[in-house]
């Protein structure tokens, strides 16, 4: 599993890497261009505006919802994954003993209320999750589904693993929550190199 992950690492690494470099190719590409053909529309990155525009917006491109959403569904996955629930569906090797049958009928009535509370909030008429003209989509609702599932998710998570032995208090559970972001830590620094190339691109040739 060590050596998965250094491999994983790697890989990261060098594509955050190529981003970055692409990053730094855009900021000469974008001055010799500008300073060959000043009459055209693209817009140097090292001009007085593109350094104040790269430096001025980083917060706000960066800031967006999926960074929101990955750092949630991180939370999740840490929890699923320290709270061993995964373990009882998939690689059982023999009966489960009594906790974790209990914790799993928990897990399950939380599922079960759930549904309910997300029916009564989003699906039915004039419910408050909908849109104002009642319309599911867009909405509260599917503005916020990932973070709703996502905390579904944490709390069945949690519940089976204190109930079943896996987790032993809200330290525990703190430390799951913790370790799915730090899991997730590569995907997130991909993200924000991507994310700055990606909006530096659209401010040089003004798609």
């Amino acid at each position: 599993m060590k050596v998965k992950t250094i491999y994983i690492r790697r890989f990261f690494a060098y594509l955050t890497a190529a981003v970055l470099l692409s990053q730094v190719l855009l900021f000469v590409v974008s001055w010799l261009i500008a300073a060959a053909m000043p009459d055209n529309t693209v817009r140097s990155l090292l001009g007085n505006e593109g350094i104040r525009w790269f430096f001025g917006s980083f917060v706000s491109n960066v800031a967006t919802k999926p960074l929101v959403w990955m750092l949630v569904v991180a939370m999740a996955w840490g929890t699923i994954a320290e709270s061993g629930i995964t373990r009882a569906f998939l690689k059982r090797t023999k009966p489960l003993a009594y906790r974790q049958r209990f914790a799993l009928r928990a897990v399950i009535a939380e599922l079960l209320i759930a549904v309910v509370i997300i029916l009564l909030l989003a699906f039915v008429p004039n419910a408050p999750l909908r849109s104002v003209t009642g319309q599911l989509f867009p909405s509260s609702f599917s503005r916020s589904l990932i973070p709703i599932l996502a905390f579904c998710t944490i709390v069945m998570a949690a519940t089976y693993g204190l109930l079943s032995g896996a987790m032993r208090g809200i330290v525990d559970v703190f430390n799951a929550l913790v370790e799915g972001i730090r899991r997730f830590i590569p995907f997130i620094i991909l993200y924000v190199a991507v994310v700055q190339l990606f909006f530096s691109i659209i401010y040089v040739f003004q798609l």
